[in-house]
């Protein structure tokens, strides 16, 4: 995903697991968040600067049915990228991601997901700030989406939020750093275990969904509108929940 400064320069962030050095033991295709620059329009681009290694390896989330990642009890398909954006104000830079590294993780055969949504920020691109935390809930928060409101400096950060083990909701982060405040965007739960389509057929679950949608995303206009959408599974269709697009603004 890329972004453009107020100044004209161009960052692009994007994942990378062929760094072996960065697997744990026993593990493989960890990735790693790196970041790379451009001041001339994209005719040349900087080294890759390093900005965070996650717990996203092959020993780090259950696998569904189709073997693709995903989360416990659940069978949709997730992953771990997010975005970066510049403020088009100040040029800061905000990167999100989620992983699991506050689950049980390197657990050949048996991880646990307690996924959450985490922040990064720089002010050039190349020193970034620790890695924080959007959301400590006991529960997982995966597909965030951060953009920068022009008009008052906050951000906002979009995610799915699990409810519990039957059902999640969709979030929004919102405000300055360090002072966010939750809101939750649906209107009723999403129901990933009782799918219509995409059923995983599985003796754990014969309904779950396998794919629940792959995108969300948060853009603020000139006015400070935060304009969202997102992908979610409300709808009650003959026999089980349909995958629908939808939009809100804030």
């Amino acid at each position: 995903m890329g972004t453009v400064a107020p100044d004209g320069s161009v960052y692009v962030a994007f994942e990378n697991e062929q760094n072996e050095a960065s697997w744990e033991p026993g593990e493989r295709f960890e990735n790693q968040y790196l970041v790379v620059r451009s001041s001339d329009g994209g005719m040349t681009w900087s080294k890759p600067v390093h900005v965070a290694n996650l717990e996203d390896g092959t020993q780090d989330y259950p696998r569904n049915v189709d073997h693709r990642q995903t989360l416990t009890d659940y069978q949709i398909r997730v992953n771990s990228a997010g975005n970066i954006v510049a403020d088009p104000e100040t040029g800061q830079l905000y990167l999100v991601f989620s992983d699991n590294r506050h689950g049980t993780h390197d657990s050949p055969g048996k991880p646990v997901t307690n996924t959450d949504v985490f922040l990064k920020t720089s002010t050039d691109g190349v020193l970034w700030s620790a890695v924080t935390a959007v959301s400590l809930k006991p529960t997982d928060q995966w597909f965030p989406w951060v953009d920068a409101d022009p008009t008052s400096g906050r951000i906002g950060i979009l995610y799915h939020d699990r409810r519990n083990k039957e059902l999640y909701d969709t979030t929004l982060a919102e405000g300055l750093l360090g002072a966010l405040t939750f809101t939750r965007v649906n209107t009723a739960a999403s129901h990933p275990r009782d799918s219509q389509f995409f059923r995983a057929g599985v003796s754990s679950c014969p309904e779950c969904a396998t794919f629940h949608g792959d995108y969300i995303n948060i853009d603020y206009d000139s006015e400070g509108t935060a304009h969202l959408v997102w992908t979610d599974m409300r709808r009650f269709v003959s026999r089980g929940y349909t995958e629908n697009i939808f939009y809100a603004t804030k």
